[in-house]
């Protein structure tokens, strides 16, 4: 497999699992547990790390991302299925290294165009309108699939006093592979917190990611499969009293198989990331 190839995988095989973190929304009484209009922008930074590993005939290959980035959201006034939504990148650092030299990518072009989209009562965010982005940047990773982070699985009851509930995503990419990602897991209250002073809640969310992709990427000696899986685990720090989500923390831990079908050539692989988001106003 050339390096080209392998960057490619890494590259959509990120995309896929960044896109699965979405979520619910929900609120009643005084304690807020939905998504409702802004009246200030919410500033949010963002940092995604990930390790992915194959083990190759000719030994192990490792391959690190990360990215840092403060986005922009505003929220505005839309009905009881969904709100327009628009993100702005702040600014948005990537890095790419492992076993090869680390490359460093300042996104700048895209600092300042917003992302408009829509935003459903439960959590998900469709863009329709985006600025261009480079090649290179998605060869890093695809800007429209932070924003979802940003967001917490709310009980559809809409109450703070709700019992563990669904959360179930899923994620579908077409690139030169065909991309399933699948989350199953349980969201829950896990008990109350302070952030900078105020109450808190904190939901945990826990399950099973499932990947499985097929295709022939640019450059491949032939039609690659996968299929990989593990445990997901998301802490959301939410204030019932703005209706805001304050930070999350997610930890992602799978393991599977890469066949070159062609070659019929199996090799072992893993992908282990992490991701912290906080709000800073």
């Amino acid at each position: 497999m050339s390096g080209q190839t392998r960057m490619t995988l890494i590259r959509d095989t990120k995309l896929v699992l960044c896109g699965l973190i979405l979520a619910g929304c929900a609120g009643s009484g005084g304690a807020i547990y939905e998504f409702r209009p802004t009246e200030t922008p919410l500033q949010y930074e963002v940092s995604d790390s990930s390790v992915f590993l194959i083990q190759s005939p000719m030994g192990e290959q490792r391959f690190v991302d990360s990215v840092r980035a403060v986005v922009a959201i505003e929220i505005g006034q839309g009905d009881t299925a969904s709100h327009p939504v628009s993100a702005v990148f702040e600014s948005l650092d990537l890095w790419s290294g492992g076993d090869s030299p680390e490359q460093h990518l300042y996104a700048g072009d895209l600092v300042g165009k917003p992302f408009n989209g829509t935003l459903s009562q439960n959590g998900s965010i469709a863009v329709t309108e985006s600025p261009e982005v480079s090649e290179q940047l998605m060869e890093f990773t695809d800007p429209e699939t932070l924003f979802s982070e940003m967001l917490a699985p709310l009980p559809p009851e809409r109450l703070g006093t709700a019992g563990p509930w669904p959360h179930r995503t899923s994620h579908n990419a077409e690139s030169p592979m065909t991309f399933e990602a699948i989350y199953d897991g349980t969201a829950h209250f896990a008990g109350d917190t302070t952030w900078n002073g105020a109450p808190a809640r904190i939901i945990v969310s826990e399950g099973i990611t499932t990947v499985t992709a097929r295709g022939t990427p640019a450059d491949a000696p032939g039609e690659i499969e996968f299929t990989y899986t593990g445990r997901s685990t998301t802490r959301y720090v939410w204030d019932p009293a703005r209706g805001v989500m304050l930070a999350s923390s997610a930890t992602m831990s799978t393991e599977g198989e890469l066949e070159l079908l062609s070659m019929q050539l199996v090799m072992p692989i893993s992908y282990e990331g992490g991701r912290e988001v906080r709000l800073r106003r």
